[in-house]
């Protein structure tokens, strides 16, 4: 277990010995200087009244929470207990972002702003939310629901009812989504299938202050347990009897049904209705569950050392049975073969891990306070931002800076929602200045640069020294704080692609690291390519070529990078 967890967070390798900051050489050494009008919004002065939430904070993670305030403590220290046990088993250091929060919903119907568009509607329980982008994550929990209708013929069937509810336990579902964040820290891609089946068995541990137990399966965990209670004056007669289950293991849900085959199974997408409403009696995710379960405790651990393999592999290699069979050792029939006999006989060698008595949290030791406006404005805004919902975003942004808040991440977040370009430039100006430590908003600064130079190009059309330098440093900037992301890369590319100086192999190693970090952006890979060529490094344009093409998502990006090879000397970039 350990290696593949390590193994997950370590690929693909970043690149070591990483350029400082002046990789720009022979560039302008400062920036030229910019007057900026003086942001001023005009508004009425009325304001929506200010919801009351709570606030405290975790480690790295800041905590915006409502409810009741003795229920939310209890969570919030069984989760630091899980966060610490759960270090055994899964040992990589956590990457920094630039902003990692837990929204706790406990009133008000408030979870419901957070959902996306997509999940609404959805025909199955979501209890809780991962959210992310690649500078920031939220974990979104609803406490105020306890039971969720779910359509499950099997659970109606066996209770002889006419519906079925969904028992939440939010201990559980914070388990689930802390588990997805540690899963998000990996530079590869990971199948949708693998995040489903460690999911599910993080969400089985048994935890108490001595110990945590790992992969034990508990047949009878969260089976039926009945029907709903009739409310005061309903009819007995007319009342249909519901179903209550909870969430239960993989052996127990599968017995009696068809597993998928295996080439369907492995081809769920992370975006698929089915992966995205995983609980319940889902067949894919509980035979996620099962297959990742067989792999590291099943059938004595034969297959753990092919599910690492496997999973390697798959980072630089295309899914197919021949490369599922040069793992396993058999094809996708003979494991369903060996699930099915699983699934009858669930022999397995579950972990057991004894805790260290240490510092642990009490409820005394939680300070909920009442959180600021700028508090609420900053956590809301991020989070609705990553559900999808800018417009949202920007009005909680807006009545923040309403309310006085001139927090610099608070402006980023105005310059990424507000609708109008010219403020959003002003925004992401004021950010930076006033001391902003999101890289996301120095790129925006870029871009917002690099547009106008393009609208008021040098005299041959393309951007003069001074012009580059003034797009490059923002960037500089960018990469100088936590964490990469491909927009900071992308944007270099593009500005040494509009510029009239040709680039010198040194001013491009910088785009090297982003291409080693970033093996699967086709658009980052293909202009860097483009770069090499035009300077004449034709083994390197062609060996980042070739990288394009093997993660080629479609047929109409590889043709690209076919049709910049044709333009290279045969056998370049083979040796």
């Amino acid at each position: 277990m350990r290696r593949l967890l390590l193994r997950l967070a370590a690929l693909p390798f970043i690149a070591a010995g990483v350029l400082d900051a002046q990789s720009g050489a022979d560039l302008p050494a400062t920036e030229p200087i910019f007057e900026l009008p003086k942001l001023t919004v005009n508004e009425p002065a009325d304001l929506p009244e200010l919801e009351r939430w709570h606030h405290t904070r975790l480690d790295s993670f800041e905590i915006l929470a409502c409810g009741n305030e003795r229920d939310i403590k209890r969570l919030l220290v069984d989760f630091q207990k899980f966060r610490q046990a759960v270090k055994l088993v899964w040992p990589a250091p956590i990457k920094p972002l630039a902003a990692s929060t837990l929204v706790l919903c406990g009133e008000k119907g408030r979870y419901d702003a957070f959902i996306p568009n997509s999940l609404k509607n959805a025909d199955a329980p979501l209890p809780s939310l991962f959210l992310r982008n690649r500078e920031q994550i939220a974990i979104v929990v609803d406490l105020e629901t306890t039971r969720m209708s779910i359509l499950d013929p099997m659970a109606t069937l066996n209770a002889a009812s006419s519906a079925a509810e969904y028992e939440v336990d939010h201990y559980r579902q914070l388990y689930r989504e802390y588990i997805h964040y540690l899963l998000s820290q990996s530079e590869a891609r990971i199948p949708a299938w693998l995040k489903e089946g460690l999911a599910q068995i993080i969400m089985d541990v048994e935890l108490n202050d001595r110990r945590l137990i790992y992969g034990k399966i508990d047949t009878f965990k969260g089976d039926v347990s009945g029907v709903s209670p009739l409310e005061p004056g309903e009819d007995a007669d007319a009342a249909a009897p519901t179903a209550v289950v909870g969430e239960r293991p993989f052996n127990a849900v599968l017995q009696f049904r068809r597993l998928m085959p295996l080439d369907e199974f492995f081809a769920v997408s992370e975006d698929s209705e089915i992966a995205r409403t995983p609980l319940g009696n889902n067949l894919w995710a509980k035979q996620a569950y099962a297959f990742v379960h067989y792999c590291m405790f099943g059938a004595n651990l034969r297959h753990k050392e092919a599910l690492v393999t496997f999973v390697g592999r798959l980072v630089q290699e295309p899914l197919s049975e021949e490369l599922f069979k040069e793992c396993f050792k058999t094809g996708y029939k003979g494991m369903v073969e060996e699930l099915n006999g699983y699934l009858r006989h669930t022999r397995h060698k579950y972990q057991q891990y004894n805790l260290q008595a240490g510092d642990r949290l009490t409820t005394a030791d939680i300070e909920l306070t009442v959180a600021s406006a700028t508090q609420v404005g900053l956590i809301k805004g991020d989070t609705l931002q990553l559900a999808g919902h800018p417009e949202a975003a920007y009005t909680e942004y807006r009545n923040t800076y309403r309310r006085g808040s001139r927090e610099p991440a608070l402006l980023a977040g105005l310059s990424a929602t507000v609708p109008n370009p010219e403020m959003a430039a002003k925004f992401a100006d004021e950010a930076i200045k006033a001391g902003v430590t999101r890289p996301s908003a120095f790129v925006r600064q870029a871009r917002n640069r690099l547009a106008a130079f393009r609208a008021d190009p040098g005299p041959d059309g393309k951007l003069t020294q001074q012009q580059l330098a003034a797009v490059l440093g923002p960037l500089f900037k960018a990469r100088s704080l936590p964490p990469p992301i491909p927009e900071l890369y992308e944007t270099i590319a593009e500005a040494w692609a509009a510029s009239s100086i040709a680039p010198k192999p040194e001013h491009l190693a910088v785009l090297d690291e982003g291409v080693r970090r970033f093996p699967r952006n086709s658009a980052l890979l293909h202009q860097t390519a483009l770069l090499y060529h035009r300077i004449g490094a034709a083994d390197t344009a062609a060996a980042i070529a070739r990288l394009g093409l093997r993660f080629a998502a479609d047929e109409a990006t590889k043709a690209q990078f076919n049709s910049l090879l044709s333009l290279l000397p045969a056998g370049a970039g083979l040796k």
